[in-house]
């Protein structure tokens, strides 16, 4: 009876284990993901055709979703497979420009607006 319930404890212990690593892989796994927004110099249906056709087989790239109307192409990749200027060549392949788009928050800070001197908005005074 108690060589059972050392068994019992020992297969719970290794199934506690377990779950915890294989968490741990898949929160591993995830971090090595990225999404950009690219600015493409598309102009008509084709060209979305034509980078839908070709993106997503780029080494790497998990997700793309395209907007004509936006003129932008929003990649998810694996980081430890393609990068930003990987992803740009392949655009460019394809006769096309492209550039990160700037986040607007980010652009912000660079420019100065929002904030004031001491931290607080303009907008409140």
């Amino acid at each position: 009876m108690k060589h059972m319930k050392s068994l019992t404890g020992i297969a719970a212990v290794l199934a506690i284990l377990l779950i915890s690593f294989s968490n741990k892989a898949f929160a591993a796994e995830k971090k090595s993901e990225k999404t950009l927004t690219f600015t493409v110099s598309m102009d008509c249906h084709a060209c979305v055709q034509k980078i839908e056709g070709n993106i997503p087989y780029e080494k790497g790239v998990k997700d793309l979703k395209v907007s004509l109307d936006n003129k932008e192409c929003t990649v998810t990749f694996r980081t430890d497979k393609t990068n930003e200027q990987d992803l740009i060549k392949a655009f460019n392949k394809l006769g096309y420009t492209a550039e990160v788009k700037k986040d607007k928050k980010e652009d912000k800070a660079q420019h100065g607006h929002g904030a004031g001197p001491e931290g607080h908005n303009n907008m409140e005074h």
